[in-house]
């Protein structure tokens, strides 16, 4: 079976700075056994090929992210009341355009499309004979117009999301359509935390992700100086870029009010001016402000170090498809505290491994973490237990070989004309609407 996976044009699949979606194309495909070939946007100063672990990673060369994101902020301004530009056939047509050429020349069995709908129509014309599994991320499928999508979406064999609550909202609102749906989560790796030292850092908070309005640092920074009154060593670690989602990705397509109203943190909102980070720097009275840490990047293995001497880990997220940093500090058994948002509910009530609290609250969330920090029995036992479950249903190699299934599946009812026979390992991630 021949797979190509073709990433999003502003994804980073080569390791070690990579986003969300290019870590699990990149831990997914090298454990396919297959020799994947992986379609993603050449990096500065890249080879237009590399070979790794097992996969083989085309580069193409095309627009900077960067260049397109002006444009689509033009469009917006011009046309503002017009589906967004990056939600047209035409969005990063450079990058589309030399994809379809490779897979015109490589005829692969099955292609895995992360996130982009409207690519599915060249998609298929490039490769007619191919099973296209479209994989989302993120809520797209509600947010967007309807009937455009209704239209990418009939060139598609499998439709799969990243948590149930991804999946559910997409199934309810195209009923109609031919391709059926499954979860396919994001995973965890699969370490055991001991040789890594596990040093338990009894008023360590972590919070890791990009520094963007949606991840709600602003509740939690509220939050902090009621975590520092009660516990004056309290220490948090914000660990991630300063990387804010363009408005016009979801602030201005979503229907949630507490989304929607993270406008106030963009330029021409309000009064908040700059950036994101510089506005939680200023949110720290002064006598609370040497307690909080921000850093930048740090590699793989210092990542899940930290993970492991947090006592702690926090995701405040308004938006969140699914919660990374929560599988990620289970596996290394740090208990996690979460908004109840989004796919971060299933992971919590799936693990047992957390406290879940409403967003947009930080006497709540200052609460949780109080609570967590100061019962060491129950903080101990939380991380345990979540760690056994999420090694047991997200660590990396159980993703591989369900996607693998999926494939299969979508390949076999390709070929057959006939019902895609789903895997009975992914009715595991199912969850009621």
């Amino acid at each position: 079976m021949k797979v190509a996976f073709v990433s999003q044009p502003f994804d980073q699949v080569v390791p070690p700075q990579q986003n969300s979606v290019g870590i699990w194309t990149y831990e997914v495909a090298r454990r396919l056994g297959s020799r994947p070939v992986v379609l993603a946007r050449r990096p500065r100063g890249h080879a237009l090929c590399v070979d790794l672990d097992g996969v083989e990673i085309r580069l193409v060369t095309c627009a900077p992210p960067g260049a397109w994101a002006r444009l689509s902020r033009v469009w917006r301004s011009a046309l503002p009341h017009a589906q967004p530009l990056f939600a047209r056939s035409f969005y990063s047509i450079e990058y589309l355009i030399q994809v379809a050429r490779q897979l015109r020349r490589l005829e692969p069995d099955v292609i895995h499309v992360q996130n982009l709908p409207w690519h599915l129509p060249a998609i298929r014309r490039a490769a007619p004979g191919a099973a296209i599994v479209l994989h989302m991320h993120c809520d797209w499928l509600v947010d967007l117009d309807r009937r455009g999508l209704k239209h990418a979406l009939a060139a598609a064999d499998l439709v799969v999301g990243c948590s149930a609550h991804i999946v559910n909202a997409a199934r309810a609102r195209f009923p109609d359509i031919d391709a059926p749906f499954a979860v396919l989560p994001n995973g965890a790796p699969a370490v055991n935390p001991a040789p890594l030292g596990r040093r338990i850092e009894p008023d360590s908070v972590l919070f890791v992700g990009r520094i963007t309005p949606e991840k709600g640092l602003h509740t939690l920074l509220a939050a902090w100086p009621r975590v520092v009154a009660a516990r004056p060593a309290a220490r948090l670690h914000i660990v991630g870029p300063e990387a804010e989602t363009p408005r016009e990705l979801l602030v201005d397509l979503s229907s949630d009010r507490h989304v929607r109203a993270l406008a106030r943190f963009y330029r021409g909102g309000s009064a908040w001016r700059g950036s994101y980070a510089r506005a939680l720097r200023a949110m720290l009275p002064s006598g609370v402000a040497g307690s909080v840490q921000f850093i930048d990047y740090e590699p793989h293995e210092r990542l899940l170090a930290r993970y492991a001497e947090a006592a702690v880990v926090v995701n405040p997220s308004l938006s969140e498809s699914f919660g990374m940093s929560l599988v990620e500090a289970l596996a290394m058994g740090t208990p996690v505290v979460a908004t109840r948002v989004g796919g971060m509910v299933e992971v919590i009530e799936a693990t047992g491994g957390g406290v879940l609290v409403d967003r947009n609250d930080p006497a709540g969330l200052a609460e949780a973490i109080l609570d967590l920090i100061e019962d060491e029995p129950r903080r101990l036992h939380m991380g345990q237990a979540g760690a056994a479950e999420v090694a047991r249903r997200y660590a990396w190699p159980r993703i591989a070989a369900l996607t693998r299934e999926l494939h299969e599946a979508a390949m076999a009812a390709r070929k057959s004309s006939a019902r895609m026979v789903m895997p009975a390992a992914s009715a595991d991630f199912h969850r009621p609407a």
